[in-house]
């Protein structure tokens, strides 16, 4: 979680700097119910892309066959708001120790995703500035 603390930051969409200013989307309870916490880093947030670029940190709060607790999953991705696509461009999972599990800096496939889905609500967030509390 040290990487997570907001320290202000020049727009970067790259995964090799993890200093910036992490918002939780998600109330501390939707977080329990989720077993993880998502924040986005609201000062990488630009345009480009499909349409709009940010950087997520997902953290695993619920240990499961795959990730420890602690886990965290940064992430670079880009969201069409308008025509409801999405496309992560760059990843890295971090184990709860601090070493790296994997990484891939090529793009995944251009999906759709549904607005009321968790994911949508976390681009919501994006798109609309809206938090889904």
């Amino acid at each position: 979680m040290v990487a997570l603390v907001a320290t202000p930051a020049v727009a970067d969409t790259t995964l090799k700097v993890l200093t910036g200013k992490w918002v939780k989307v998600f109330a501390v309870d939707v977080e329990r119910l989720l077993g993880r916490s998502i924040r986005i880093d609201a000062a990488s947030v630009v345009p480009g892309g499909l349409g709009r670029t940010f950087r997520e940190a997902v953290v695993i709060l619920n240990p499961t066959s795959q990730l420890a607790r602690g886990s965290t999953a940064f992430s670079v991705r880009s969201v069409d708001c308008a025509g409801g696509r999405v496309v992560t461009t760059q990843w890295r999972l971090i184990g709860p120790t601090g070493g790296q599990i994997g990484a891939s800096t090529v793009a995944g496939q251009v999906t759709r995703f549904d607005w009321n889905s968790e994911d949508g609500k976390v681009l919501k967030y994006i798109c609309m500035g809206v938090r889904p509390r």
